[in-house]
């Protein structure tokens, strides 16, 4: 099968392999990738009937690409999956009503379209006749395993996952809540200066325990890092496939999130907290983690279970599998 991934992933990581990032799927399925953006503004010379020469093109649809994914299904003979690519509050609540409009007009002419959470699922089926089936993004576990993060000593420190900062910020002082009443030392990831200011001003006003800052690297940077703290803490709203509760386990480390991620519903059930504003119930299992070794084991053995799942292999056979049902329908 010739396949084709087109996002809106920078034009200078289009070749990235072996992350967990959406350019994983061109990777797992040996395929091109383009930039949707710079393909529909020439930059790559080529019209849309090009991507016939595609067997199944997965066209990652935002806002901004809503209405290339349907140029691609107009112009070319290619089977089109559409892949909603981020959470699914921006597609039901933020979009502009014209934008809204071709979102369905582009669920409608796809041949099938793929979600990151179980949860969307019955929301896209109500908008389409087309497939509909849960894919997410290939996980390269034997990289992360083999390659970059082999068992340490983990550090008495907890990784936030959210952007926890003036640049980017996702709920941010909600987990800085959430560390203050832990105690831990927390680990946030930064962008510039300017969010270590922020951070800075906030412990002005909220009791902080020690702040460790990651500048943002490469991923295969991040993970490695990452390895070395002992939890991982994601109070974030959006209902969406969750890459951090994965990279958690991955590094052999539970993660403390709610349940609108699908990877932390699946790895980590007992760790799902009410809502993303659940601070007491964060607070509760943090310290049921530190105090518990049982229950830190528990947890783990269990998420441990379920990693294959995730796996580049296991992904390919759930987009094969949608794939065979356009045939079908």
């Amino acid at each position: 099968m010739k396949f084709c991934l087109v996002s809106q992933t920078p034009p200078n990581d289009l070749d990235l392999k072996d992350v967990n990032r959406i350019t994983q799927w061109a990777t797992v399925m040996e395929g091109a990738h383009y930039n949707g953006l710079a393909f529909d503004s020439g930059e790559n010379g080529l019209s849309y009937e090009f991507f016939s020469e595609f067997d199944l093109v997965m066209a990652a649809v935002r806002l901004e690409t809503i209405e290339i994914g349907l140029k691609i299904k107009k112009q070319s003979t290619a089977h089109v999956v559409v892949f909603v690519d981020g959470e699914m509050e921006h597609f039901i609540s933020y979009l502009p009503g014209d934008k809204q409009v071709k979102f369905i007009e582009l669920l409608n002419t796809a041949d099938a379209v793929g979600v990151t959470h179980e949860y969307s699922i019955p929301i896209i089926k109500a908008l389409t006749t087309r497939p509909v089936g849960l894919v997410g993004v290939p996980f390269p576990l034997k990289r992360v395993r083999e390659e970059l993060c082999p068992p340490v000593e983990k550090k008495q420190a907890i990784h936030v996952g959210c952007g926890t900062g003036k640049s980017f910020n996702r709920n941010g002082i909600v987990n800085l809540a959430a560390l203050s009443e832990i105690g831990l030392p927390g680990v946030v990831d930064v962008w510039g200066p300017e969010d270590i200011e922020y951070v800075r001003l906030m412990k002005k006003y909220m009791p902080l325990p020690p702040i460790y800052f990651s500048h943002t690297p490469p991923w295969e940077d991040y993970i490695t890092q990452l390895n070395y703290s002992i939890m991982g803490l994601h109070l974030d709203f959006r209902q969406i496939w969750g890459r951090f509760a994965l990279d958690c386990a991955a590094v052999r480390m539970p993660c403390i999130a709610p349940d609108n991620f699908y990877t932390q519903k699946r790895l980590f059930p007992r760790l799902c907290v009410k809502s993303c504003q659940d601070i007491d119930g964060a607070v509760k299992m943090a310290k049921e983690l530190l105090k518990n070794d049982s229950f830190y084991e528990e947890v783990m053995a269990y998420a441990e279970s379920q990693l294959d799942y995730f796996d580049n292999e296991a992904a390919k056979k759930r987009l094969l599998d949608l794939y065979d049902r356009i045939s079908s329908h």
